[in-house]
């Protein structure tokens, strides 16, 4: 025997570990993000006091800006006004001359170029230091000041991706109570209902879906019980009606002197019985393998007409045909079933009926076939319920009254429908496609 590694888990369960995984990819970003925001931004700031050194020496060397306009535009133009600033500072090495803004002094070092940091004002200042030839150039910016703008930019990048991560967390809460808990609920009701209670099932959520789910469920439930009350309906009716030609049979076999005559009819009985029920338990069940193909309706119909006439002449009953010639398409077998139900249902329920026509009626693609007796008819208020299932015109009759819910099975599955209604004198029966073609 296998092992079942199978193993189930709850909504609610996979719920938390998707959050759970929201939360960590999300605190997972955020870090990410936020040493990758610091680094860009350090190196933008780098590159871009390297550039502004590199441009000062550039116009100092190249005479733009004299030592004297120099030391007045730093002092006009950079104030320590605790916003981001530089401090710059000018050396001409062998000039001997030195300018700088902020106060800063002179500072002896390396003059190599590269990054450079000093401690002025009680602040850290961090920056670059550039050599060309005598001249010495440093600008540096206020590290506390720079960390600042690098925060505030790391927040601005970070603040939408942890508000989208707290809503996601938000949106899957509720989704947890929309879904979730009126999921356990319905789970709840299934759980508790008895086998014997066929009602229907309560919406539990607004949700559509749901919806959708609980009116499949009290769709199948009614299903059920539709079929349960149609087996129960089967079973009863059956057993009554195999009865009579079981118990004649029983009695037969017990006489000295076998009515073999009598035993044919009983048996012959039993057979169409068997017969009919079959046909109508597949088509309620849908099993019929239709066949479905081209054929002229007419000749199937002709060979059914002869093979009937000898039962309507032991009847007592002239039975006359017109049938013309009509192409459809369709299963061959059912159809010409479904006309025989219809003729042995006249010969056995006509009462007082000395004549049955059938007629076919082809013009173009439209159709029609009736089967017409000049009997008594059939009150108006049963002619509906003759069509369902083992309903019958009497109790006296011995059909098990399945004739015609096979007829109304059959015309379904080939979209026909089938209008009854009394004549004078008698009853019509008249079968059609649904949709005409004019």
């Amino acid at each position: 025997m296998k092992p079942n590694f199978k193993r189930h888990f709850k909504l609610s369960q996979l719920a938390s570990i998707l959050g759970l995984s929201i939360v960590l990819t999300g605190f997972a970003g955020i870090l990410v993000t936020w040493l990758a925001v610091d680094d860009e931004l350090s190196e933008l700031l780098y590159e871009d006091i390297q550039q502004q050194t590199q441009l000062l020496a550039r116009l100092i060397n190249q005479g733009h800006i004299a030592p004297d306009e120099l030391k007045a535009f730093l002092g006009e133009s950079f104030i320590d006004d605790a916003e981001d600033t530089f401090l710059i500072s000018v050396e001409h090495l062998k000039e001997d001359w030195y300018t700088s803004n902020f106060g800063f002094p002179k500072s002896f070092g390396s003059t190599q170029t590269g990054l450079t940091q000093v401690f002025h004002q009680d602040h850290i200042w961090k920056g670059y230091q550039l050599r060309e030839g005598d001249l010495l150039v440093k600008l540096l910016r206020r590290d506390d000041l720079a960390e600042d703008f690098k925060s505030d930019v790391t927040e601005d990048v970070i603040m939408p991706i942890l508000i989208g991560n707290t809503l996601s967390i938000l949106i899957l809460l509720i989704l947890l109570m929309v879904i979730v808990r009126p999921l356990s609920r319905l789970a709840g009701l299934l759980h508790q209902r008895d086998a014997k209670d066929l009602s229907a099932l309560p919406q539990t959520s607004p949700v559509a879906e749901l919806q959708d789910i609980t009116n499949s469920l009290n769709h199948l439930i009614k299903g059920i019980e539709q079929t349960l009350n149609r087996e129960k309906r089967f079973a009863s009716d059956v057993a009554h009606e195999l009865r009579t030609p079981l118990t004649t049979l029983k009695l037969e076999l017990s006489l000295p002197d076998l009515d073999t005559q009598a035993m044919r009819q009983e048996v012959d009985r039993l057979i169409r019985v068997v017969e009919q029920l079959l046909t109508l338990a597949r088509l309620e069940a849908s099993n019929w393998q239709q066949h479905c193909e081209t054929f002229n309706l007419k000749d199937p119909l002709q060979s059914l007409s002869h093979r009937l006439t000898s039962k309507f002449i032991a009847a007592g009953i002239t039975f006359n045909s017109s049938l013309d010639d009509t192409l459809l398409q369709g299963d061959s077998t059912l159809l010409t079933l479904l006309v025989e139900n219809l003729l042995l249902n006249a010969l056995r329920h006509a009462t007082g009926a000395s004549q049955v026509t059938l007629t076919l009626v082809s013009k173009g693609k439209n159709w029609q076939l009736t089967v017409e007796d000049n009997g008594l008819g059939i009150p108006q208020d049963q002619q509906q319920r003759m069509m369902q299932p083992f309903t019958r015109q009497d109790q006296r009759s011995k059909g098990l009254g399945l004739g015609l819910s096979i007829v109304t099975q059959i015309a379904a599955l080939h979209r026909l429908k089938i209008e009854m209604h009394n004549t004078t004198p008698g009853l019509s029966i008249k079968l059609q496609p649904i949709t005409q073609l004019t």
